[in-house]
């Protein structure tokens, strides 16, 4: 279990993608999900690779009263099993709290071996009356390539890796999953897109301040359990509008050429996403202006539903 908490707990490469999109309802929602996380689990798994299944049981809240979990269901041979080990992980803040205690179930495992549809579906129906379900965290070790895949929920997962070169192929692959509010972050861990480009204090507080009061405008509250279509434009030089928009698309959002002017381009950059999310999109448009010598020009929004 040492690689496990190395990377989990210590490695400051990882990597946040968003599977559930607020936009889509019923199926579609979890057909998303399914396809973003099938294409991850693809993606960071060989067939040759070696991997350690992981369970993670909180015992007083999770599973009470019950001796492990049905990690059979999820392997095309149940005999795997018997491989089973588990080890019981003290609380981080208490040593001396037995109920707050962990314990890990593990077995080593081919990828050819794991249940992987059943797997996920089971991890995204976790908040839902839908089976089938699970308790406790799953995560997935790759021994061979040293990363570990944590689908937390049907609202995203996390990719963690010794060094910047394991994760480097998946970021670049699916920069367009990476989560707005992580994006910032992830980028300067990777020395790409928006690495060496931030806010001064008083440019952050000059936006803040410019969203609430179009918050107020738009009569949408911002830190309501809505959706709407929000529509960012930014004015950027004729020689930077190529490069700005090849990168800006690797962010998930669509781009528009709204007005071709003399010496620039008006662009809009729409996204459907939770209102409350504004503070870190405009942020990002901040600094995407500031990259391409452009100029943010502010944002509007509308229902989607």
């Amino acid at each position: 279990m040492e690689l496990f908490n190395q990377l989990k707990n210590n490695s400051k490469y990882r990597l946040r993608f968003e599977l559930g999109l607020v936009e889509l309802e019923g199926k579609e929602y979890f057909k998303e999900i399914y396809h973003r996380i099938f294409s991850i689990f693809d993606f960071l798994f060989d067939t040759n690779d070696t991997i350690m299944f992981i369970t993670a049981i909180n015992e007083s809240v999770e599973y009470k009263g019950k001796d492990l979990p049905n990690i059979q269901r999820f392997l095309k041979d149940k005999k795997l099993i018997y491989g089973l080990s588990c080890k019981t992980v003290p609380y981080e803040f208490d040593e001396e709290d037995i109920e707050m205690r962990t314990t890990l179930y593990s077995l080593k495992v081919k990828k050819e071996s794991i249940r992987r549809n059943y797997l996920f579906q089971a991890i995204s129906n976790q908040d839902f009356a839908r089976k089938p379900s699970i308790m406790g965290n799953v995560y997935l070790l790759n021994l061979s390539q040293n990363t570990l895949l944590h689908m937390y929920d049907d609202r995203g997962c996390d990719v963690y890796g010794l060094n910047k070169e394991n994760l480097l192929p998946l970021y670049h692959k699916f920069r367009k999953w990476i989560l707005d509010y992580n994006r910032i972050q992830i980028d300067h861990i990777f020395e790409e897109g928006l690495f060496n480009y931030s806010e001064s204090s008083t440019e952050m507080e000059d936006r803040l301040i410019t969203n609430t009061f179009r918050e107020n405008e738009t009569e949408i509250n911002l830190y309501g359990g809505n959706t709407c279509i929000i529509t960012h434009q930014l004015e950027i030089p004729q020689e930077d509008v190529e490069k700005c928009v090849y990168e800006m698309k690797q962010t998930g959002f669509k781009i528009e050429i709204d007005k071709n002017q003399l010496d620039c381009i008006v662009l809009k950059a729409i996204k459907t996403e939770a209102l409350a999310m504004i503070d870190y999109q405009t942020e990002l448009m901040s600094l995407y202006s500031k990259k391409y010598n452009g100029k943010y020009e502010g944002w509007s929004a509308k229902r989607e539903r």
